[in-house]
């Protein structure tokens, strides 16, 4: 599965601008699943558990920075960052596969602390290597923190607002693509059942967060 943010861009202060943001962004679904890869470990991902924060004061935006790690202490993950495009169709390019344990920004988007919606995407499993680095991203829970380390040696924090799990034909892009006035952090992978005949999820898991704290 490959989300397409085209036609989408970006202000100077990070948030999105563009016509009604859901027309414009799209779904592309391939024989494999890109945004988790879709090979169907032997023991599925966690069931995820629709939540959400009751909301808690925002921390103001950070200045722009590219980030380069991403930490989850509460599901173990430790990973690094690479920048991810879109190809010449419009499509969101995944992080490879050869690097499952990498996580990949969408460039074009805000920075992580920036206003606006930064997005990470991860492979949840690989047929080489079994779960990849968002396996268990669905185990999140609301006031969970993520913390993002960026190339000024700055970290931002972001505390998870909910976890929510959603069928592939209804992908909440304007959730993830749409525009924000703070600093927020969409993670995305894929979830659900897997199905065999297709090699691809059901659904995907998208954590929506907002950022509380920036140290420089």
């Amino acid at each position: 599965m490959r989300h397409r943010p085209r036609h989408v861009l970006v202000r100077s202060n990070g948030t999105w601008r563009g016509g009604t943001v859901v027309g414009v962004i799209t779904l592309a679904v391939t024989g494999v699943s890109l945004i988790g890869a879709g090979y169907g470990t032997p023991v599925p991902p966690p069931v995820v558990e629709s939540s959400a924060s009751a909301g808690l004061s925002d921390a103001s935006a950070a200045p722009a920075s590219q980030p380069v790690g991403l930490t989850i202490a509460s599901i173990a993950v430790n990973a690094p960052v690479e920048r991810v495009d879109v190809d010449r169709d419009g499509t969101l390019v995944p992080p490879s596969l050869r690097e499952a344990s990498q996580v990949g920004w969408y460039e074009r988007g805000p920075t992580p602390g920036e206003a606006g919606n930064a997005v990470i995407v991860g492979h949840v499993d690989t047929i080489n290597s079994g779960p990849a680095v968002f396996y268990r991203l669905g185990k999140l829970k609301p006031d969970d923190r993520i913390a993002v380390t960026r190339r000024d040696r700055s970290t931002v924090t972001f505390r998870v607002d909910g976890v929510r799990l959603y069928p592939k034909h209804e992908f909440p892009a304007d959730l993830v693509y749409g525009p924000a006035s703070r600093a927020q952090l969409r993670l995305i992978t894929c979830g659900g059942t897997f199905n065999r005949a297709t090699s691809t999820y059901a659904g995907n898991t998208v954590i929506t967060a907002t950022m509380v704290s920036w140290q420089p």
